[in-house]
């Protein structure tokens, strides 16, 4: 308790400071991970910016609390959705821009977002995904795709992409509760031997991947993940971005938005790597493109190319 509350004072005394003094606008980093995660990021993040620039970490709690104090010349980096969600809700000046979120959150939140906004994608674009499944998965019944109410899903757009590779989704939506995502689960494998999966943190956490995982390698079912984090609990493959590249891109975004008033639109990472799940792979009797095609088709580094 001594601990937090003169965190809570240190915090309050760095924006009095900011605020009373004529420097440049500051960057808060706000989370609710490890401290010593944030502080990392932080610091990776400052090693990409202006020596001058004022990098402030911060727990969301105590952010959203002392939120009247910022400036609109400030710029909030949001670490994951609920932090975006609540910033966007809770904040009326300067622009925030969010980091390790889903497209399909980002959509959804972003919608009731009355800061100028953008983000970082985690996972990879779907035309990318679906590409590289292509090539080395031939059964081609339905995809199931499971989705929480904190995901915006454009339906036909989706189901466009999947046509164009020879697939067709099949779209639950869920209840984030570990027995109603198990049930959907189950529902879905009478049709499909594919899991599609989306970044959806709210639908993933407190362990329920890894009962899915669970299930499916039980059922002889598959799922493509979004991260390397799946691959090794036991999906298929994945496509995702490291952190350094995401930072990079981040901070790109900051300076464009500091320095020229530009706000960059909300992307993917274009370099992307791509790791696959060697006992899956043997099992299901995938054969894998080497590692120079990977990169060649499908602008991929896998994990031995990098």
């Amino acid at each position: 308790m001594w601990i937090n509350r003169n965190v809570k004072r240190i915090f309050i005394f760095i924006i009095l400071s900011l605020t009373s003094i004529n420097v440049s606008a500051a960057i808060y980093v706000v989370h609710d991970i490890e401290e010593s995660s944030a502080r990392s990021l932080a610091f990776q993040l400052s090693k990409l910016l202006p020596a001058n620039t004022q990098l402030i970490p911060v727990r969301r709690s105590l952010f959203i609390q002392n939120a009247s104090f910022l400036k609109s010349e400030d710029v909030t980096v949001a670490i994951g959705s609920e932090s975006f969600r609540q910033v966007c809700s809770s904040v009326s000046e300067g622009a925030v821009m969010a980091i390790f979120i889903g497209k399909e959150e980002y959509l959804k939140a972003r919608s009731q977002c009355g800061l100028p906004n953008s983000a970082v994608f985690s996972g990879a674009p779907l035309d990318k995904r679906l590409a590289l499944l292509e090539a080395i998965w031939f059964d081609r019944k339905p995809l199931a795709v499971l989705y929480s109410d904190n995901l915006l899903i454009d339906v036909q757009n989706m189901q466009e992409q999947a046509a164009q590779h020879g697939f067709e989704f099949q779209f639950i939506k869920t209840e984030v509760d570990r027995l109603s995502v198990l049930k959907s689960v189950n529902f879905v494998l009478d049709g499909s031997a594919v899991v599609f999966s989306l970044v959806d943190t709210e639908l993933y956490k407190n362990g329920i991947a890894q009962d899915i995982l669970k299930l499916l390698f039980h059922k002889q079912r598959v799922m493509i993940g979004p991260s390397f984090a799946f691959v090794r609990a036991g999906s298929l493959f994945a496509i995702y971005s490291d952190t350094d590249t995401k930072l990079d891109i981040l901070a790109n975004h900051i300076s464009m938005w500091q320095t020229k008033g530009v706000l960059l639109d909300a992307v993917y990472p274009d370099k992307l790597r791509v790791s696959f799940n060697p006992y899956l792979i043997k099992s299901h009797g995938v054969v894998l493109p080497s590692p120079s095609y990977l990169k060649d088709k499908y602008g991929l580094c896998s994990e031995t190319g990098c």
